[in-house]
């Protein structure tokens, strides 16, 4: 069930007290009222709100009105709806706006018709921007956020306020909340005013007087109110109305009616039947919610009113990064190791003609050493079956399809082999759209019979000697730990693992932990040590993604058929401190002489992120292979093509998948990142914030590599996706900045230099931009599929430049987010 949130007000250097937002949903009962000044915008379906003095009103979509503080206000929302509050504090008001305090807001656009709104609009306006800059994460512009506040308040101040009211004491303020607690607490008891002035240790005259100066009603009229609005929750049920009234604190049925017509101005019955005539309302005006709505995203009735084109929201901050590089000297050399591995996908992918196109190219130009395929022993590798008698039949040629490519291409085989074949499951726990099962083995002896058998066959076919340079990934990821529990799992993959070293203890074996917590990480090594079934190397995946609710900001999920329960981590290093917690318990439990290794990586888990398609995800790669290249013995990214089949085949060619490639063969922006990775020298000059200088010193070669990375703002890492679209994909992240890099190289021989400029932007080097200039077709023929291809070459610029005396060359180059950028400096012999 989807929860009540706080969505905290974050993301500037010094905090702003005193303003949160929440997401108000039906099953969660508001407050009746509030110390704080709050709004409310109707985000989605419809919903009724009654006041103290009993008026009722109907709140269509779109509503926005406000409630004083202390004003007595009951929300009661049908079963669609949605509300946002923005609630802030009276210190933070009395910090802007001291007048507001004193004065009575009236906003209420339900009382006006739509050609009356303009006022409303304003504040609706004001609310949106807000918002926005609170999930933007401007952490450099906190004037901003105050500037937005300050309007807000101004607005209501001009358009909306309407007489005086006495600002009540502090001390008076938490008295009374004190007393409002114990009547919520108690409120299905019978709560006397001698009760309440014994547990408050206050007199009962003060309490009398209080609830009228405070509430505008008196004691025995709130309590009522408060039974009246847990009583109207239970309306939504199917209880009769004797049992709500019992159940509520009503001394009987007929109480309880006299209350719903005194302060909802109707009977129960009444309430009930103007309850399922709203929903009716609502379910006609269902369809056309939704095409209006478009992604179906909570906030987009909200943001409309934002007005912010993409225009708005690029950045005018600029900052400078100045870099000073000595190229001579002996210099340390370049791991290297993002390029050992390449992820193929699903081993069946890989009996495609453009994946192994592409799989080739990539071997040739970037020297991989491994190619590593999953799901060999899937069903749609057809390797076993029963015949009439029952008995199991093995037929290998698939997948000695895939590993006689791999090792055309000049490159190695890490072969994971799971999942569990159908014929072998012990339970099917639903399949994704590929037929693959992360069951157990329903017979651990037809398991290892099956294991056994397979690599008896690769011995026979390619030899032990070859088999011992291969990597060998004895079952499935460890996120099966959480399906079957992890005795069953370690139990599997131990069994394989025994029948893979009974063919040569030397084979290499990999065990691989999947997307759950620490703590499950941390009792998954203890497992593998416990079970003495330690492989040679151990690795993990890392889709930049926690737990939904292990992070302080809580904003509900997107649920639908391509969501897990996990959001983007906020945290852009994610793959680094990934890695080191890894490492770390690793060598805590002993193991820390075990190589570590990402065997599947991407900035997201989400399979239709339109940010995969675009200069986002060029920057990404930059920062993150560039920064763990030395730490972690191997960085796979995921995967070569979008080929994947693990949901609905997409239409479209830029639908946001997990490839370096479109499923029509087109390079992404990630891939043009990647081949210029591939230029690199064998020797380390200099590495930070966003450049790696390397040198090729045989040939009086650098390298500099610069990029401006912005990570995802909140509301998307959240997946509300109010602000994307297929041609509009750049709204989504964090305030970025431009930044201006000048490097200087010193050490260099006097003398010209030929310098070589490639640059990934929007402009250049993107096939999506591309693509969208292009007029976004959904369907593309044979030549504009040859022009995309030619549009993902980077921006190329050649210039000549001198050293001054000393052998010192300066280069600057301005990057917008999201840009990528190589520099080539060659002497000119």
């Amino acid at each position: 069930m989807e929860r009540d949130e706080d969505i905290m007000m974050r993301g500037t250097k010094q905090e702003m007290p005193g303003f949160r937002f929440r997401l108000l949903r039906p099953e969660k009962k508001r407050e009746l009222w509030n110390p704080d000044f709050e709004l409310l915008f109707l985000l989605r379906g419809s919903g009724r709100v009654s006041y103290e003095d009993g008026e009722v009103h109907n709140l269509p979509m779109g509503s926005i009105f406000a409630i004083n503080r202390f004003q007595i206000c009951d929300l009661d929302l049908d079963e669609d709806g949605l509300a946002l509050s923005l609630c802030v504090s009276a210190e933070t008001i009395a910090s802007f706006h001291i007048k507001l305090l004193k004065c009575e807001v009236k906003c209420q656009s339900f009382f006006y018709m739509e050609d009356q709104q303009e006022k409303f609009d304003l504040i609706r306006r004001d609310m949106a921007r807000i918002f926005l800059e609170m999930y933007k994460n401007n952490e450099e512009q906190p004037i901003y956020m105050k500037s937005r506040v300050t309007a807000l308040l101004e607005d209501l101040l001009s358009y909306f306020t309407s007489g005086e009211k006495v600002e009540q004491g502090r001390g008076g303020r938490e008295r009374i909340q004190r007393a409002s607690d114990y009547i919520l607490q108690h409120c299905r008891e019978e709560i006397t005013l001698e009760d309440l002035a014994d547990h408050l240790y206050l007199s009962r005259a003060y309490i009398s007087r209080s609830f009228p100066q405070y509430f505008g009603v008196s004691f025995r009229e709130y309590v009522t109110q408060v039974r009246l609005a847990h009583a109207v929750q239970e309306m939504h049920s199917g209880a009769t109305l004797t049992e709500i009234a019992y159940h509520n604190g009503f001394v009987n049925e007929t109480a309880m009616i006299r209350a719903f017509r005194k302060y909802r101005g109707m009977t129960p019955s009444e309430y009930r039947k103007q309850m399922k005539y709203t929903a009716e309302q609502s379910e006609k005006k269902g369809k056309e919610r939704e095409e209006a709505a478009g992604d179906h995203d909570i906030f987009r009735n909200l943001l409309q009113y934002a007005a912010v084109t993409e225009q708005e929201v690029e950045t005018t901050n600029e900052s400078a990064v100045s870099v000073t590089a000595a190229v001579n000297g002996r210099k340390p050399r370049v791991a290297g190791h993002w390029k050992r591995v390449i992820n193929a996908g699903y081993a069946a992918s890989v009996l495609n003609r453009e994946v192994q196109d592409e799989l080739e190219q990539l071997v040739q130009e970037l020297g991989y050493e491994l190619i590593r395929v999953k799901g060999i022993l899937d069903d749609d590798m057809c390797v076993l079956r029963r015949n009439m008698w029952g008995e199991i039949q093995f037929c290998w040629n698939y997948i000695d399809e895939v590993i006689d490519f791999i090792l055309s291409t000049g490159a190695k085989p890490l072969l994971e082999f799971g999942h569990m074949p159908l014929l072998l499951a012990k339970t099917d726990p639903g399949r994704t759209m590929r037929p693959a099962l992360s069951s157990s083995p329903r017979d651990l002896a037809e398991w290892r019979m099956l294991i056994k058998n397979l690599m008896e066959h690769l011995r026979e076919r390619y030899g032990i000697n070859q088999m011992r340079r291969w990597i060998f990934n004895p079952w499935i990821s460890g996120d099966v730990i959480t399906i079957d529990g992890g005795d069953e799992f370690f139990e599997t993959w131990k069994a394989s693992y025994e029948e893979m070293k009974r063919v040569s203890p030397d084979l290499v074996t990999c065990l691989s932990f999947g997307l759950g917590p620490e703590e499950h990480l941390k009792a998954f090594i203890e497992t593998m040590k416990e079970k003495e079934c330690v492989p040679e190397i151990f690795a993990f995946r890392s889709f930049g993604t926690v737990i939904y609710g292990e992070e302080e900001e809580k904003m509900n999920l997107i649920q639908n058929n391509e969501s897990v329960n996990m959001i983007v981590s906020r945290d852009p290093d994610f793959l680094r401190n990934r890695g080191e917690k890894v490492k770390g318990l690793l060598q805590k439990a002993g193991l820390g002489a075990l190589p570590v290794l990402v065997d599947e990586c991407s900035s997201n888990i989400w399979q239709r992120d339109l940010c995969n398609d675009t200069c986002y995800k060029a920057a990404w790669l930059f920062k993150n292979l560039l920064e763990n290249e030395e730490a972690l013995q191997g960085i796979a990214y995921f995967s070569v093509n979008d080929r994947l089949d693990e949901v609905f085949p997409a239409r479209e060619t830029y639908h946001g998948g997990f490839g370096l490639f479109t499923m029509n063969g087109i390079p992404k922006e990630v891939c043009t990142a990647l081949r210029l990775l591939g230029r690199m020298g064998s020797r380390l000059v200099k590495r930070g914030d966003g450049y790696f200088i390397s040198t090729e010193p045989e040939k009086n070669q650098s390298q500099i590599y610069l990029y401006n990375y912005v990570h995802y703002d909140m509301l998307y890492r959240y997946r509300h996706a109010v602000n994307i679209s297929r041609t509009d994909r750049y709204r989504v992240f964090n305030m970025g900045e431009i930044r201006t890099f000048s490097v200087k190289l010193t050490g260099l021989e006097p003398g010209k230099y030929c310098l070589r400029l490639y640059k990934v932007t929007k402009e250049h080097g993107s096939s999506y931009d591309a693509w969208v200039r292009m007029g976004a077709p959904e369907r593309m023929n044979r030549m504009e599929r040859a022009m995309l291809c030619h549009s993902a070459d980077p921006e190329y610029r050649v210039w000549e430049q001198e050293t001054d005396p000393e052998g010192s060359l300066t280069v600057q180059e301005r990057l917008e987010p999201h840009e990528t950028a190589l520099i080539e400096v060659e002497q000119i012999l």
